[in-house]
């Protein structure tokens, strides 16, 4: 159960929700400050679903057992948000009334929720995140249920005009951040790892692929004079994806190139087909690679500097299907020799006779 918030000595702010402005009080409260909203449009199904499930009313039903259940929605994402919470507090305010029932956040709040119940079934210490909610608070008497829906709107409804970072800007931070880390001893590099994952929320192989994916960029900026540089930066802002393809196919991966022999032909080929706008989309890259290792297919990407490399992708994509076909044929003569011959139907000892047929001429067009 909620309690009322005191927002005595908080000065106002006002803030407009969809063309009416209200006054707002900024504070931190407990998670057991708030209760959530159960007629919230996001989790309504959900609710009605768990009410199903349990044969009873949401509200006899435990907090922990709504958060479980909405924990395991997938269109919630609940614990890819608690996790970040965990990390970073949570970061866009709750909106309360001044009695504690929540008008916008229920997402938010059931993360932190998420938290509670996590820690308790681990036998964690509290997660202090918990007792440091921001919230808005909006007194009582200040709304209607005519406001209440312009508060929702303005929180659900009406863009913010945010744009997310493109990859090529998240590489960059994340790559002088660790760089920065690293920087004069300040820190292992396992423990430059560890505060990536703090701030950023990223793990070691995700680091990795921005710092090589950076370090392959930065190679191809700096192939060219210092009258070029702004040219090859804005190539690759636009072609950021190309780079991070070339690192996961190139260096990474099943068949990585051999370092000393493969890799800087194929990368001084990259970077002039990147140069010449030679690719149409970034799945070209992985069949450029592997061009490499077929004395043809390489010849003919190289003497014509990538002009021809819809043609490559044609073959690539040729000599891949034969692979999964011969992949099939190896699994399905594997299945062949555990079997019984006595199991098989009527129906299956016919296609087996017709495919015996069947190699028996290519293998007789073969001699």
């Amino acid at each position: 159960m909620a309690k009322a918030i005191s927002t005595r000595g908080i000065q106002p702010q006002r803030q407009l929700f969809h063309n009416k402005r209200l006054d707002v009080y900024p504070t931190e409260v407990k998670f057991e400050d708030i209760v959530f909203w159960p007629e919230n449009y996001r989790t309504i199904l959900p609710f009605d679903l768990l009410e199903a499930q349990k044969g009873k009313v949401l509200s006899k039903i435990s907090l922990p057992e709504i958060t479980e259940f909405l924990a395991q929605r997938p269109d919630l994402e609940l614990v890819d948000l608690a996790d970040s919470i965990a990390r970073n507090g949570v970061r866009v305010p709750l909106i309360v009334l001044d009695d504690g029932t929540l008008l916008d956040g229920n997402r938010r709040y059931f993360a932190c929720s998420y938290l509670l119940h996590r820690a308790e079934l681990e036998k964690q210490a509290r997660p202090q995140v918990l007792d440091e909610i921001p919230v808005l608070v909006i007194k009582s008497d200040a709304i209607d249920e005519r406001t209440r829906f312009k508060i929702l709107a303005e929180a659900n409804y009406v863009r913010d005009f945010k744009v997310e970072w493109p990859l090529d800007v998240k590489a960059g931070v994340i790559n002088h951040y660790f760089h920065n880390c690293l920087k004069e001893g300040r820190m292992t590099e396992d423990q430059a790892y560890d505060e990536i994952k703090d701030v950023f929320g990223e793990d070691r192989s995700k680091v990795d692929a921005y710092v090589e994916s950076v370090s392959i960029s930065n190679e191809f900026i700096n192939s060219v004079p210092a009258a070029r540089k702004n040219e090859f930066r804005e190539r690759v802002q636009g072609k950021f994806l190309y780079f991070w393809e070339f690192r996961n196919k190139a260096l990474r991966g099943r068949a990585p190139l051999d370092s000393k022999g493969e890799l800087p032909k194929v990368k001084k080929l990259f970077f002039k087909m990147i140069e010449t706008d030679r690719f149409n989309n970034f799945k070209q890259v992985e069949p450029m690679i592997r061009a490499v290792r077929d004395d043809y297919t390489w010849e003919l990407l190289a003497s014509s500097q990538g002009s021809k490399i819809d043609q490559v992708e044609a073959l690539y994509k040729e000599q891949k299907a034969i692979r999964s076909a011969e992949d099939k044929i190896r699994n399905f003569l594997r299945w062949l020799r555990q079997e019984n011959p006595q199991s098989f139907t009527k129906a299956a000892m016919k296609l087996l006779e017709e495919l015996a047929s069947l190699v028996s001429k290519a293998l007789g067009r073969q001699k």
